[in-house]
């Protein structure tokens, strides 16, 4: 080939490739582009448990139940966490008993029990890895599990509320996470009521309102999506005003399970 030829096929790979970073916005989507949209969707459908703080009796001495603030459960050799950025003794947020889940989230199935203490003067958490502002607990079984930190109401930091799981269904990812893995011309905004005014759209949105703590399915980000790398999505946990937690102007943390540990990440309005 000679040096004319060599730099016009150079071009039209450079011209392929700004086509396929730019997509083209004329257009609607055909049938078959349609169709790999809405596959797409099914094959990313995970299933999402509900969880309400409050709203039944509690059975205040049984700690080995899912509780918000307080009520925890621990090893004997454990005391309260304390953290490693602030040197400040964590409160207790929310501990999980898996086996009250009518579905277990796959990243927390063997687990009996999880915890999550957080400095509460360190929200909204940056990007915080396991030990700095928050710490995860886990114990692959509620026997010799002994009370930590404090219980029924003698905190005045969070009430303490045991928490029901309410209900579960199907969740979608959210735009961030299935833009890119579907035609461009289906990906359009314009085009786009098939994901926003979807049955699962529907199904989970009337829990958000009075679940403010949800496990398994997908993170429901507000200012876009902030994955840690290799991470699989455990929980979310909405500000709420019953619970007394808030995450800047009506935000949410999110909790990863990372290869090596734990991240959370938080996002807000």
């Amino acid at each position: 080939m000679d040096v004319l030829g060599w730099l016009r096929s150079i071009a039209g790979v450079l011209e392929r490739r700004d086509e396929a970073k730019t997509p083209k916005v004329d257009g609607a989507p055909t049938d078959p582009e349609i169709q790999s949209g809405l596959h797409t969707l099914q094959q990313m459908l995970r299933p999402a448990v509900f969880g309400e703080i409050g709203g039944e009796k509690p059975q205040k001495d049984n700690r080995a139940a899912s509780w918000w603030g307080g009520n925890f459960l621990g090893a004997e050799d454990e005391v309260v966490p304390v953290c490693e950025r602030s040197g400040r003794p964590m409160h207790p947020l929310i501990q999980i008993r898996m086996d009250e889940l009518p579905v277990i989230p796959p990243a927390l199935s063997t687990l009996a029990l999880l915890n999550i203490w957080m400095d509460l003067e360190d929200i909204p958490l940056n990007d915080a890895e396991n030990g700095k502002g928050f710490t995860i607990r886990t114990y692959p079984t509620i026997a010799d599990l002994v009370p930590i930190g404090p219980g029924y109401r003698e905190s005045v930091s969070l009430p303490t509320f045991p928490i029901i799981w309410r209900a579960s269904a199907l969740e979608q990812p959210s735009w961030d996470d299935l833009a890119f893995k579907i035609p461009t011309s289906v990906a359009r905004p314009s085009s786009a009521e098939w994901f926003f005014e979807s049955q699962y759209v529907t199904e989970t949105s009337k829990h958000r309102g009075t679940c403010p703590v949800k496990l398994g399915g997908w993170p429901t980000w507000i200012q876009g999506e902030n994955w840690p790398e290799s991470a699989e999505f455990c929980l979310q946990i909405d500000s709420t005003d019953k619970g007394r937690f808030y995450v800047g102007d009506a935000g949410s943390i999110y909790l990863f399970r990372t290869p090596e540990s734990w991240a959370i990440r938080s996002d807000f309005y």
